[in-house]
């Protein structure tokens, strides 16, 4: 069993959707310990209306009853794939609770649904906890096929603060990978000094025992990059996207556009993110 230890968020109870499998696929791949963590949303604004409290609270002890209920099927999807984690149950507020809880983590796990108009702007629950853990955070989007997770990956390297977050805690899936193409877009971001030390990025790879292909990548303005790389990721057979979260201000991405917004809104391929 490596060290490596990874928290799966869920907000519902099916194990056979997207994220729980991606979860699980990559902790098989790393061998690492996986526990769950199913949150009964608790908002603030439930006390808002005194009367509603008890309805409020009684709902909300039905659905942390219901998901206690559950560990035997979690015990049985971990057993399944030779893994150990454990299974965690709670209420409050969903990203106050999932953030905290993923600072013992090494990585966050949680499903993006392209349903849910929040979620696109940058203000929904997993974009929210990208900001708010300081931790990795492996977005799957609920249309992803999950075939595979890690073993053809594709970064999106831009020389900023949040690509080299993104690259490093990738590390240990880069290392395990079977395929890795770098799209190397610095010279689109000149204005900003490339966080990696000297002699740069092909050395700090080859430091690292990471063995990729490295390629320019221009897709013009930089409102064009999302959809390059998603279609980059599409040609190429890409099972997992690396890449840093909000470069720019999310109010900048909501009036300009953005790759990290093109992707939470289109995206049909898990990207592991950092800000």
């Amino acid at each position: 069993m490596s060290a490596i230890d990874l928290l799966l968020h869920l907000d519902h109870l099916d194990l056979g959707v997207a994220a729980p499998r991606a979860a699980l696929a990559l902790a098989r791949r790393l061998d690492a310990r996986l526990d769950a963590l199913y949150v009964a949303d608790l908002p603030a604004t439930a006390f808002s209306l005194p009367e509603a409290v008890p309805v409020q609270l009684e709902e909300t002890q039905r659905r942390v009853a219901e998901a206690r209920a559950h560990l035997g099927h979690w015990q049985q999807a971990l057993a399944a794939h030779a893994l150990t984690g454990a299974w965690r149950v709670t209420q409050g507020d969903t990203v106050q609770t999932v953030s905290q809880a993923a600072s013992g983590y090494d990585l966050l796990v949680m499903e993006r649904s392209q349903q849910r108009s929040d979620a696109p702007v940058g203000f929904g629950s997993v974009s929210r906890c990208v900001f708010a853990s300081g931790r990795p955070v492996l977005v799957v989007p609920d249309l992803a096929p999950v075939a595979s997770l890690g073993a053809n990956i594709v970064v999106a390297w831009n020389g900023s603060r949040e690509s080299a977050l993104a690259l490093a805690a990738a590390v240990p899936i880069l290392k395990k990978a079977e395929q890795i193409r770098v799209l190397d877009g610095s010279e689109m971001n000149a204005e900003m000094l490339p966080v990696l030390p000297p002699p740069g990025l092909v050395d700090w790879l080859q430091r690292h025992g990471i063995q990729a292909s490295i390629e320019v990548f221009d897709s013009g303005p930089s409102h064009a990059a999302g959809a390059a790389l998603l279609d980059i990721a599409h040609r190429t057979g890409a099972d997992l996207i690396v890449m840093g979260a909000w470069s720019r201000s999310r109010l900048a991405q909501m009036v300009l556009g953005g790759t990290t917004r093109h992707l939470f809104m289109h995206g049909d391929v898990p990207m592991l993110v950092a800000h």
